[in-house]
């Protein structure tokens, strides 16, 4: 209970430092959140930007109606620690993922019945701020207090026509290099960890590295997982970049080029993917790879992957076969001509639709989120668990037999562990004495966790950034991503980056024309469009 107090006393102090500048901020506005929309004869939605308005700091958090694909929402820990400690109920709106959450969202905002809380994706900056489909933020959550003040840099990134409509709580490792450091032992190989730490980690070292295990086995494959752009951001440059009320295409970029017609090389030399005929009639793969599988043959060097699931999933399946492993997981590696070290970052957090009714309950939401991932007893209690040699058990007596007639028992009888009797350590039932089943578990080591907690501390060693090159229309997505795309082609299916460059340059600038011309219509406060294709607003 101590660290929830502690948690709501932050909430409470930036709630406090707010409340002025929010009643400044929406004393021109009727309402919080009110927006103003119309549906054309083709069904396409049109809707002005919400007007912000004051929130009373003293209500009751109450109902907040949440818009979500995710089926186990509801029963998170998270939720329920929510609307216990502050009276709040969760009222969930299903729908699909992808287009169709956006498409009902609009349809939503536009008939008057918005929810109060969306989750971000990657298409809401700047495709889904550029339709009005959220409220900003600015007179609720302020930037510089203490507890968001180590993500200003991070949601600075996400700022349309000067103001924020999203402020992530949390940062996601959605990048970077996981191996088997036991297959680089038994090949003679160093440790990249080791080179990380001395601050040698560069393309020049992670190329060499390549090259030394490529050339010990014609099947051995340098580099699988995610595509070209998390290496540019290495070099401190987006591909596309939103800032100053403008979008930037930066393909032309001297950096961007650098950095794909490297990887474009090392693709050519063999070095990335499955570039020979012998390493494909074993049927390996470019470009993702199913972690479980990933280490099992030996043959993969490095996968560019989320460590925060991979490294168990990998280390889960090795261990399970039997194989002899170290999984570890380093940064993907720094550019040597950039002015600091630059990591590629993923963001976690939640938006407020145009026209929510509960504007209140859902900045209470945010700032929970955000005093949850902040608190220092959470931060140490993750790293507790992570280390953790004690073992872990199934929630039940594994004896079909077991024979438990009391209130903690399944409908067969089986004894159901109370909380108490795990805090306690209890290893055998009680009722039948049989020895608990004990679950697998990855246990990490201390020198990984520290890796790990570089990759998520937004105000660490890093230069933390995202690219925005994912954030606009399916047309815009597919230039970047698929077989013939400029990030996927030229590491993964021999294509030439300087071709698919020419080809496709004019093509994106005409699409980025239209969202420049839509940025530039909301700041002149215009109405724009946004439309709904037939069959996925439902």
């Amino acid at each position: 209970m101590k660290r929830i107090n502690k948690i709501i006393s932050v909430i409470l102090a930036a709630a406090s430092a707010l409340c002025a500048t929010a009643c400044q901020n929406g004393s021109e506005a009727e309402g919080a959140g009110t927006t103003v929309g119309q549906t054309d004869k083709n069904g396409d939605i049109s809707f002005t930007e919400a007007q912000t308005a004051a929130i009373d700091e003293e209500a009751p958090t109450g109902k907040v109606v949440y818009l979500s694909y995710e089926s186990n929402f509801d029963s998170s820990d998270i939720v329920s620690l929510f609307e216990k400690e502050y009276g709040a109920t969760f009222e969930q709106i299903m729908c699909q993922s992808g287009n169709a959450y956006f498409d009902k969202l609009g349809t939503l905002i536009s008939t008057g019945s918005s929810p109060d809380l969306v989750r971000y994706e990657w298409k809401c900056f700047p495709h889904g701020m550029s339709y009005n489909m959220y409220t900003p933020l600015d007179s609720y959550i302020d930037i510089d207090s203490d507890l968001w003040k180590d993500m200003k840099e991070v949601a600075e990134q996400f700022i349309y026509n000067g103001k924020h409509y999203y402020f992530p709580h949390s940062i996601t490792t959605s990048y970077a290099l996981n191996y088997n450091n036991r297959i680089l032992e038994e090949n003679g190989m160093a440790d990249p960890m080791k080179l990380y730490k001395e601050n040698q980690w560069t393309w020049e070292a992670f190329e060499e590295m390549l090259k030394q295990w490529c050339d010990i086995d014609p099947k051995h494959i340098g580099y699988n997982g995610v595509d070209g752009m998390i290496f540019v951001l290495t070099t401190g440059t987006k591909i596309i970049d939103i800032k100053d009320g403008q979008i930037i295409n930066n393909l032309r970029n001297e950096n961007v080029s650098r950095c794909m017609l490297w990887l474009e090389n090392m693709r050519r030399q063999g070095l990335i993917g499955a570039a020979t005929d012998e390493q494909q009639v074993t049927g390996a793969t470019s470009g993702y790879t199913d972690p479980g599988n990933a280490f099992v043959d030996g043959n993969l060097l490095f996968l560019g992957m989320d460590p925060s699931w991979t490294y168990n999933s990998a280390k889960e399946s090795l261990d399970t076969k039997g194989i002899e492993n170290e999984i570890k997981f380093i940064p993907f590696p720094r550019d040597e001509l950039a002015d600091k070290y630059y990591c590629g970052i993923n963001t976690f957090g939640y938006l407020i639709p145009s026209g929510a009714p509960n504007v209140k309950g859902a900045v209470d939401w945010i700032n929970f989120n955000r005093a949850e991932i902040a608190d220092e007893d959470n931060i140490a209690e993750e790293k507790e668990k992570a280390l953790s040699t004690a073992p872990t058990y199934y929630p039940k007596c594994p004896n079909a037999e077991c024979g438990d007639k009391s209130e903690n028992a399944d409908d067969k009888g089986r004894h159901i562990y109370t909380e108490e009797e795990n805090e306690a350590g209890i290893s055998t039932c009680p009722v039948c004495g049989t020895q608990r089943k004990e679950k697998y578990k990855v246990i990490w080591t201390e020198e990984q966790y520290e890796v790990y907690e570089d990759l998520i501390n937004p105000s660490g060693k890093f230069g933390m950034i995202f690219d925005h090159c994912y954030g606009f229309n399916d047309d815009i997505t597919g230039l970047f991503a698929g077989t013939d795309s400029l990030m996927d082609g030229p590491m993964y299916h021999d294509l030439s980056f300087t071709n698919l460059l020419e080809s496709k340059y004019n093509v994106l600038e005409g699409y980025l024309d239209n969202y420049r011309d839509i940025m530039k219509k909301n700041a002149e406060g215009e109405t724009v469009t946004y439309p709904i294709e037939e069959g996925t607003s439902e």
